[in-house]
């Protein structure tokens, strides 16, 4: 299983995502090998469960955002991957003296491991977790795809429209990810004192990296909003991103109606300690989100989520059965439907157990396995190929 790498101390929703199925085929008899760029803060959690994790430096592709990029921004990703880059030799070489049956190559950006698989003779199943809007880089990144993929899984139908699109439907297998049934959630006057927050009253979190397209304006925007009208109302930010980010979110947060209520805390070593804080969760991604791990965490813990309704959400959150979703964007309602959850505890415990029925379905960790082993098995048996 081949991965990019983020952050070493902070890992993405589909490096915990790899991670969990990493287990899960360990756990069904299959010997599983992670291929990491460099040192990673899942490592000891997957080597306790039997999961070989190696360090071998490649570059990945950075050019999978959906929304535009500054050309100069793009024109020196090109060509730091257009750049020679040793880690690819070593990967190749690892792999050759591996015993592997089928490489699995973690989201579009490692177009380096699927082409060093191709080239050892293994077949690929390529795991996309990225929308891409119509245009020349997605016909790119599609040649690719066609060229080095045995198979291709998707983690939505929102990210097997643009496959199909670009007519590699006959490669496309759609299979949700999986989310493990929450541990015994902590109190929740416990979780919230860790954290510094009220032990009583509503609290709203939105738990993401802090970039621009996750959307945490609209949320601070919405907070204000809402905190002129109601309160008793707190909200929790926890997550990572660039400092002069951060900087700006901290100068928004102070300038309205919620400041002294919008908690900002660093990425917690569990979600679950989040969740066990909050009332709802919400998403604000301004860019189609494949399928958001967040909410189907807040979503297996029993919390209602109030999200904008692009990409893979619309799949997960039915609108007034498991949650509220909203037009991308659309602030105003964003705080309307945060009112609406904080003003009624009874609809918002109704949301949440639906959508926690809702997460057992779909999501549920031994479906999501058994399907990945079916597609892997299925890939392994075409022999691959050689160059």
């Amino acid at each position: 299983m081949l991965s990019h790498l983020a952050s070493g101390t902070a890992p993405t929703g589909a490096e915990h995502s790899l991670a969990l199925l990493a287990r899960g085929l360990t756990g069904r008899g299959h010997e599983v090998s992670v291929v990491m760029p460099g040192p990673w803060a899942l490592t000891d959690e997957l080597e306790t469960a039997g999961v070989e994790v190696v360090s071998i430096p490649v570059r990945c592709c950075w050019l999978v955002q959906y929304g535009p990029q500054p050309i100069l921004h793009q024109l020196a990703r090109v060509a730091r991957f257009a750049a020679p880059d040793p880690g690819l030799l070593k990967l190749r070489a690892w792999l050759d003296g591996s015993r592997a049956d089928v490489v699995h190559v973690n989201c579009l950006t490692h177009l380096r491991g699927a082409t060093a698989a191709r080239s050892a003779g293994l077949p690929v199943v390529w795991h996309l977790r990225e929308i891409l809007p119509p245009g020349p880089r997605r016909r790119w990144f599609a040649r690719r795809l066609a060229r080095d993929a045995t198979r291709v899984v998707a983690v939505s139908e929102a990210v097997a429209d643009w496959l199909r699109e670009e007519r590699l439907g006959d490669r496309v297998e759609v299979v949700y990810n999986g989310v493990g049934t929450p541990p015994v959630l902590v109190d929740r006057k416990w979780a919230r004192i860790a954290l510094g927050l009220p032990e009583d009253g509503v609290v709203i979190g939105l738990f993401s990296q802090l970039v621009e397209h996750k959307g945490a304006f609209d949320f601070i925007k919405a907070a204000h909003a809402v905190a002129a009208r109601e309160s008793a109302v707190r909200f929790l930010i926890a997550g990572d991103g660039p400092r002069d980010f951060v900087n700006r979110l901290q100068r928004e947060i102070s300038g309205g109606a919620a400041a002294g209520r919008i908690h900002l805390v660093p990425p917690q070593e569990t979600i679950w300690n989040l969740l066990a804080a909050v009332n709802a969760v919400a998403l604000t991604t301004l860019w189609p989100d494949p399928l958001p791990r967040v909410v189907m965490e807040a979503m297996a813990a029993g919390l209602p989520v109030v999200a904008y309704g692009d990409g893979g959400v619309p799949e997960m959150v039915l609108d007034g059965e498991t949650g509220l979703v909203l037009d991308p964007g659309d602030r105003r309602s964003l705080a309307e439907a945060m009112l609406q959850l904080a003003r009624d505890p009874d609809l918002s415990a109704g949301l949440g157990e639906a959508g926690r029925l809702r997460a057992e379905r779909l999501f549920g960790v031994d479906r999501h396995v058994e399907r990945m082993e079916a597609v892997l098995s299925e890939a392994a048996s075409t022999g691959g190929h050689r160059d």
